[in-house]
């Protein structure tokens, strides 16, 4: 699910540790905005360097804030060096947009530096264009194939449905769209996520109110709900509602060969969990969940051993939980020149997670190389990054290739669900590359 919804108003989520349990995390949040207020950079130094000791690997927004208050306290060779290890990552930041980080405009080190980012975020697509998408102002938000992959679905943020995608004949352009016949009520709210579910012959999708959407029946908001969808009629076989007692937004999802539907609320911070009967059915089935505290919990990845599920935390990394102790939650470690926050799609192939990075600076297409044992990612190669993914989502394998959903238009709209002021939606598309490394 988007970024838009988390709490982004919270200084330092995006540099705080899952192992932090809650409430130091919240203390050492309310003692920097504190300290921020008060202009003591000392001592907000103190507290974020206090943060990173509990970092499984620095993050992006981690080295900005230490370059940052550097800079404040004058210290401009420990803040270069900051800034060098994000450069390193390569990914880009207008510093003269950043009153802290502004002063280093003038310093002789920040040339090179500079040089580098700009170097390093240039645009490219190391794949090929397959479609564009019928309708401009779709919002395609997640992508599932069938056990056979000829044929997609996309979910659609604006039109509050499901379709089916048929890609081109040979010197098409244009990929075919055709309505999942949907009941009223599965339409009420926005569709995010979709799955295919080979073992039951379903389609998997979720609906959220997204909170303050303006497209939200009255008293709605923070409503959400995962859906068992028949995909040739439309009909609602079974739902899941996730109690009204708090907002939650049920945004992404995977389903596992065994039948295990995993999805994620990206506002209460929660993973859950459905399993089918011995028969692989839904009459016993329960919704139930298995892990929680998340800041904001991304498409979730299952291990090769079965026993264990990615999940990215949007601001923090990849957190592993293990399925057979719940609380037993970890993160992948990772060399520092390698960046895995603001990932939203998250998909394994074999010994390697590709991840679609849409909130990073570059957006991206990530290929996260893997130990054996898949505890840590030993390297990391950049498939896709820049203006010609225009906001990616989504990623899945078919048939030897990884589909990207592209140019979703997440940047098009405001917190409300409404176009920007002079903006306009352009037609949505997907890309392809080859799930073999070359």
């Amino acid at each position: 699910m988007k970024r838009v919804l988390i709490l982004a108003a919270i200084l330092l989520a995006a540099i705080s540790a899952y192992s932090l349990d809650r409430a130091h995390f919240l203390e050492l949040n309310k003692k920097g905005r504190e300290l921020r207020q008060k202009q003591d950079w000392k001592g907000l130094r103190e507290v974020l360097l206090e943060i990173g000791k509990e970092l499984p690997s620095p993050t992006p927004t981690y080295l900005l804030r230490m370059a940052s208050v550097e800079t404040r306290l004058g210290n401009n060779a420990q803040a270069l060096a900051w800034m060098q290890r994000y450069v390193a990552m390569g990914l880009s930041y207008d510093i003269s947009a950043d009153d802290d980080l502004k002063p280093l405009l003038s310093d002789p080190g920040w040339k090179a530096l500079a040089e580098k980012m700009k170097v390093g975020s240039q645009p490219f697509v190391h794949g090929q264009k397959v479609c564009t998408l019928p309708i401009a102002d779709l919002m395609p938000e997640d992508i599932a194939s069938d056990s056979t992959g000829r044929m997609l679905y996309v979910t659609s943020i604006l039109h509050h449905s499901v379709y089916r995608v048929t890609l081109p004949a040979v010197n098409e352009s244009q990929c075919r769209l055709d309505e999942v016949s949907l009941p009223p009520t599965a339409k009420r709210w926005p569709t995010l996520a979709v799955s295919f579910d080979n073992m039951r012959n379903l389609l998997w999708v979720t609906s959220s109110a997204m909170p303050e959407f303006a497209s939200n029946p009255p008293g709605d908001d923070g409503k959400t709900a995962l859906l068992a969808v028949d995909p040739h009629s439309g009909s609602v076989l079974h739902r899941y509602d996730l109690p009204p007692d708090a907002p939650g937004l049920l945004g992404d999802m995977t389903v596992t060969e065994q039948g295990n539907v995993f999805v994620t609320d990206s506002i209460g911070g929660g993973v859950y969990r459905v399993q089918g009967d011995s028969q692989g059915g839904l009459k016993t089935a329960q919704m139930e969940k298995i892990a929680g505290g998340f800041f904001s919990p991304q498409t979730p990845a299952l291990a090769t051993d079965s026993k264990r599920l990615f999940v990215p935390d949007y601001a923090i990394g990849i957190a592993i939980i293990d399925l057979n102790d719940h609380n037993k939650i970890s993160y992948l470690t990772m060399p520092d020149n390698v960046a895995a926050t603001g990932l939203d799609g998250l998909l394994r192939v074999g010994d390697a997670l590709i991840g679609v990075q849409n909130g990073t600076s570059p957006a991206r297409i990530v290929r996260y190389r893997l130990n054996h044992e898949q505890t840590r990612v030993e390297s990391a190669e950049v498939l896709a990054q820049g203006e010609g993914l225009g906001e990616p989502t989504h990623a899945i394998a078919v048939n030897g290739k990884i589909f990207v959903v592209a140019n979703v238009g997440w940047n098009r709209i405001d917190d409300h669900g409404n176009l920007k002021p002079n903006e306009k939606f352009t037609a949505p598309f997907l890309l392809a590359f080859p799930q073999k490394e070359n």
